[in-house]
């Protein structure tokens, strides 16, 4: 018999922070900061306007330091996360955070930075981003990036606004960008928001876009194509390279959506596809932190034509004499560029978020960065087949090799009476975090698998077989009680959503 992770123990109760404490009791002592109030020479409302001055002490929990630590040990006890169990959510890139990226963004003299710091205090600081910048433009082709964006979607809205600024400036008025029905979910909001009209192209049989329909949709109102490659199915676009020479005939840019660069990092070049602006994921692709309300970080990288356009700040460098009349080179931030798009943020990133990416590229050494994509798309396909045989029918693209993901439908488990929210829930009390479900929305009952390269085949097979269990035993009458064995189980998720209810 297979042993799954399964979920045993106890979940302990846990009352409110604030409910544990008791009056005047304190963890913590403040240091002394050495000013008495006979110190001030006016009283405390002449310093602070009074409508800012509490009218009562805040409520804050009085509580001892035993209380504090076991009170949030005991709520993350409660959590799934990548750090206890496998993470299979398709088109998100949920792999494990090293601990080095860790330990690096919690060095004293990083984590402790202001950002308003003088550049020649700095110059460490800004190097690495600097050559963080340099390396991504090695493994894309492209000529430079901006760190501005600090997520994905908003990678994304900056790099239409150069698009946008980019035509503006040529005088055309271009208000149109294609966006594949198998590219990311977000494309369509961000066109709108940076001023377009998007225009869904749907994909063929064989989960790719054809560039001979794709020419029916080209005219000169037509700004860029927003291209996810490999797309949400997990399916590499063949025809990448005809694709970018019909846009750039007209003209027109191509933006390639970035969240799934996984899928070749080290071994292409979007460069070589003809790509013209790219956002990068860092919080998938290169192992930093992912979701928790950020920080998270759309590097935006673009051609030699649009270096001029990316947002400010931005780190350059020019030739110093030291004082023993030595050259070196001395980093800083400048905004001179041309046409920037402006600032996005107030300063020149979420810089932990870099400083984990570029321990994750630099542990790895260049020689190493291919095998990332490689082994991902490895255990993609072997999942893939395994689960092939399992859920027979149910690969909608059963033909061909996927590329770091697979996606199935539910026509084999809804032989079996159950769904995919069902097959997900109880997923849940085999010790495994759901796949993506539902998404892409063009696959019916979908099942979206991203293994990524860090899971074992030990991992992958367990995870096989617990389909497989699932789809032989499961019971609709039991199904629709999962899962059973969590501090919470099965919630109204619609409900949750239109009437949320938080307890204080």
């Amino acid at each position: 018999m297979p042993k799954f992770p399964g979920i045993k123990g106890m979940f302990l109760d846990e009352e409110p922070l604030i409910i544990q404490g008791s009056k005047g009791l304190s963890g913590i002592s403040m240091p002394d900061c050495g000013l008495k109030k006979s110190d001030l020479k006016k009283s405390e409302n002449a310093y602070i306007n009074e409508k800012y001055i509490r009218k009562k002490p805040i409520r804050l929990p009085e509580v001892s330091e035993p209380t504090t630590v076991r009170h949030f040990t005991r709520l993350s006890s409660w959590n799934m996360c990548v750090d206890t169990v496998f993470y299979p959510l398709g088109s998100c890139t949920m792999k494990y955070n090293p601990k080095i990226n860790e330990k690096i963004a919690s060095l004293e003299n990083i984590k402790n930075l202001h950002p308003l710091t003088p550049a020649g205090l700095v110059q460490p600081v800004l190097k690495i981003a600097y050559d963080f910048n340099k390396i991504l433009c090695e493994l894309t082709g492209l000529a430079e990036f901006s760190f501005a964006p600090q997520a994905g979607a908003a990678g994304e809205f900056a790099g239409l606004k150069i698009i946008k600024k980019y035509f503006d400036l040529k005088g055309e008025n271009r208000k149109t960008i294609l966006v594949p029905d198998s590219s990311h979910g977000t494309n369509p909001a961000s066109s709108v928001l940076a001023g377009f009209m998007p225009v869904e192209i749907k994909t063929g049989k064989a989960g790719t876009l054809d560039a001979d329909e794709l020419e029916k949709y080209i005219s000169k109102d037509v700004a860029a194509i927003m291209i996810t490659n490999p797309n949400t199915f997990g399916v590499f676009e063949k025809d990448i390279k005809k694709i970018s020479d019909i846009m750039h005939k007209n003209g027109s840019f191509v933006y390639m959506d970035g969240a799934n660069f996984n899928a070749f990092l080290g071994n292409v070049m979007v460069s070589d596809m003809g790509i013209d602006i790219i956002q990068l994921n860092l919080h998938k692709t290169f192992s930093t932190p992912h979701g928790g309300g950020g920080p998270g970080s759309g590097a935006i990288g673009v051609v030699e034509i649009l270096k001029e356009y990316l947002p400010i700040p931005y780190v350059k460098f020019h030739i110093k004499k030291s004082v023993n009349n030595k050259s070196e080179l001395f980093y800083e931030l400048a905004e001179d560029k041309k046409y920037t798009i402006g600032r996005m943020t107030p300063f020149l990133c979420s810089f932990a978020i870099v400083v984990r990416a570029y321990a994750y590229l630099l542990s790895l050494g260049r020689e190493n960065i291919a095998s990332v994509s490689e082994i991902a798309i490895l255990n993609a396909n072997y999942v893939k087949k395994k689960l092939g045989k399992i859920l027979s029918g149910s690969d909608p693209f059963e033909e061909g090799l996927c590329m770091h993901e697979c996606v199935f439908n539910d026509k084999a488990i809804e032989e079996n009476g159950i769904s995919t929210l069902e097959l997900a829930k109880i997923l849940i009390d085999y010790g495994f975090h759901p796949p993506t479900v539902y998404f892409p929305k063009n696959i019916h009952g979908a099942i979206m698998i991203e293994p990524t390269e860090t899971e074992s085949i030990k991992t992958l097979d367990n995870f096989i077989k617990a389909v497989k269990e699932i789809k032989s035993k499961a019971k609709k009458s039991e199904a629709l009680k999962s899962p059973k064995k969590t501090k919470v189980g099965r919630v109204n998720e619609v409900m949750a959503n239109k009437q949320p209810v938080f307890k204080y």
